[in-house]
């Protein structure tokens, strides 16, 4: 059983993808740690597939796993957690950007805080655009507020977990996951140590701004009743308001100074609740579609390929539970 487990996503990353590993299985054999590398290919429209297969008969530590479709990052990270065999299983980008060096700060910071159950990387400064700092710090925000996050402590896709918190992380059953809820429901022990964030090597981020708060907020609807709190105030202020309005309308309306009766304050009311009554039937909706999805009980991926290494490990694990 490895020590260490290496769990990389994989999309568009073909050029330097075999650099990328050559550097991780650098670092863990200098350091003397027994690792396997698991590389998960969420259906990359390039040649990263053929280069994971090529990547994998030249080193025996590298599984690789081909999804069907292109399920996002948060899926095949997923995919890799349920196969990882490693008593510690770090999670981290395909894009150099968590630089593989400091894979050893993560798991030194874990082993040297055994209280700890996760440590996450953050960053001071990262090498991305500025819209997508920005986008990144405000759903940072919602998701500490929605995840009732431990205070202080920053999400982040640059992490070390126990091998008992990736057991019960993949335990949960839901088809929109998000990690940082996973984690956080399943433990309160997490740190934040700082790290270094690199430029890309080479080609642009996936992650528009769109995709981020899209992204954000199908998190914080499957992960928490925020939505239907703000819905709960919304309708709170409103009914306040109204009352407002009528006192103000009804002085008014005693002092002489309305000449057609009731027709100002209809207008208002109906132009304002109707305002409240479609925003919540839109928060409604987004729930009652992710209930549907969820009823299907559609598997989180399909697996159409594994490398030769990987179908070995796999025989092995369904062995040992019969």
């Amino acid at each position: 059983m490895p020590e260490i487990s290496i769990v990389i996503p994989v999309y568009r990353s073909a050029p330097w993808l075999e650099e990328l590993i050559q550097e991780v299985s650098q670092v863990l054999e200098n350091h003397s740690l027994s690792h396997e590398i698991i590389l998960i290919d969420d259906s990359s429209p390039d040649n990263s597939w053929q280069v994971i297969k090529d990547i994998a008969k030249n080193n025996t530590a590298v599984r690789g796993f081909q999804l069907m479709n292109n399920e996002g990052q948060i899926r095949a990270t997923l995919c890799g957690l349920r196969h990882s065999q490693g008593n510690i299983v770090v999670t981290m980008d395909d894009d150099f950007q968590h630089r593989p060096d400091q894979i050893l700060l993560l798991i030194d910071a874990l082993n040297n805080n055994p209280e700890m159950d996760c440590v996450l990387g953050v960053f001071e400064s990262k090498k991305h655009s500025l819209y997508r700092n920005l986008g990144s710090r405000i759903i940072n925000r919602l998701n500490q507020s929605a995840f009732n996050m431990p205070k202080g402590i920053s999400s982040s896709g640059f992490r070390a977990m126990r091998r008992k918190l990736v057991d019960a992380v993949c335990a949960h059953n839901i088809l929109n996951p998000s990690l940082a809820m996973l984690i956080f429901s399943s433990t309160r022990r997490v740190m934040n140590i700082t790290l270094e964030h690199a430029s890309r090597r080479a080609g642009k981020s996936n992650y528009t701004l769109r995709k981020q708060f899209r992204l954000a907020f199908d998190n914080i609807c499957h992960a928490s009743m925020l939505p239907l709190r703000l819905v709960s105030l919304t309708g709170l202020a409103a009914s306040g308001l109204s009352l407002a309005l009528m006192i103000f309308y009804f002085l008014r309306y005693l002092l002489g100074a309305i000449h057609v009766p009731g027709w100002t304050t209809i207008i208002l009311l109906l132009t304002f609740f109707s305002g409240v009554i479609l925003f919540a039937l839109g928060v409604i909706g987004e729930y009652l579609f992710m209930v549907l999805k969820e009823v299907r009980g559609s598997p989180l991926y399909f697996i159409r390929a594994t490398t030769a290494s990987a179908e070995k490990q796999c025989s092995k694990g369904e062995a040992n539970e019969r």
